[in-house]
């Protein structure tokens, strides 16, 4: 599921470490709940089946994003795929650690807002 997580939100430059944080709480989910446990065996299941028939090799083992990238967007319209992404938006992108890599600087409410922090300091824009 980490090679999905990467596959789906592709940032070379993260090291493993935060999309096995952000896909480590399914793990506590799938022991509370038989439905969730069933929904991610099922999922993974399919995706490695699907890998097989196409590659010959598990999901995790086929070297080419941009082939996985295909076999994930055929099952994109798939309860497990739906669940995982909306998840993940959230807890990949929720470890504060990773803000500055993303040149986001956290909430601004308690500095009076974002006009004068936030939009009018970035670097990484061409001036015009």
């Amino acid at each position: 599921m980490v090679k999905m997580g990467r596959d789906i939100f592709p940032h070379d430059f993260l090291g493993d470490v935060y999309y096995i944080t952000a896909i480590k709480p399914w793990d506590k989910k799938a022991a509370g709940d038989a439905a969730v446990k069933t929904m991610l065996v099922d999922g993974v299941k399919r995706l490695d089946q699907d890998a097989h028939d196409r590659f010959k090799v598990a999901y995790m083992d086929v070297p080419w994003e941009v082939d996985r990238v295909t076999l994930l967007q055929g099952i994109e319209h798939t309860d497990f795929f739906s669940k995982i992404r909306a998840d993940m938006v959230v807890s990949l992108y929720n470890q504060h650690d990773l803000w500055p890599k993303f040149g986001y600087e956290g909430s601004s409410a308690e500095y009076g807002g974002y006009i004068n922090r936030g939009f009018n300091d970035i670097d990484w824009l061409p001036k015009v």
